[in-house]
């Protein structure tokens, strides 16, 4: 008989990011609906996995670019993860949230990762969002990034 209990390890090797045009009562936050095996159907933020050797930082610009055609200018840290337990592996993943400002007039082209996007307000993207951490982080991400500026400490690029 052990000692020990059972462990859940935790690891880290995807990033997400909700990105948000305009500003006020304009603002709109970018969904993505997941086309293929992987959670085909489900909508959310877009997310990626982090390639060996790469930061995670520039895994979210990576991602952004692959899978809307939106080069990053602006990035910043909303200090949420998303957790969840993946159990083929038995490890609770973590994938930490950013943000990217774009302006209203962005143009979106997905990639085959999705296979349909949408501009929602925050109520939409609460109803829509597929997963709950990413519903849970709308809240918090409209407060720090829309309802108000960005506190400088959170800016990445």
């Amino acid at each position: 008989m052990s000692d020990r209990y059972g462990d859940v390890p935790i690891r880290c090797r995807a990033v997400a990011a909700a990105i948000i045009a305009g500003q006020g009562e304009a603002a709109r936050i970018l969904a993505l609906r997941r086309a293929g095996d992987v959670a085909g159907g489900a909508w959310g933020l877009v997310t990626g996995s982090i390639e060996p050797g790469e930061t995670a930082i520039a895994a979210i610009r990576r991602e952004i670019a692959e899978e809307t055609g939106i080069k990053v200018l602006d990035l910043f840290t909303t200090g949420l993860t998303e957790t969840f337990y993946f159990g083929p592996d038995n490890v609770l993943e973590l994938m930490p949230i950013f943000v990217s400002l774009v302006p209203a007039s962005v143009t979106v082209t997905l990639d085959h990762g999705s296979d349909q996007f949408r501009w929602c307000s925050r109520a939409e993207a609460s109803e829509l969002f597929s997963f709950a951490g990413q519903r849970r982080a709308v809240a918090d991400i409209w407060h720090d990034f829309v309802d108000q500026a960005p506190a400088p400490f959170r800016r990445l690029l």
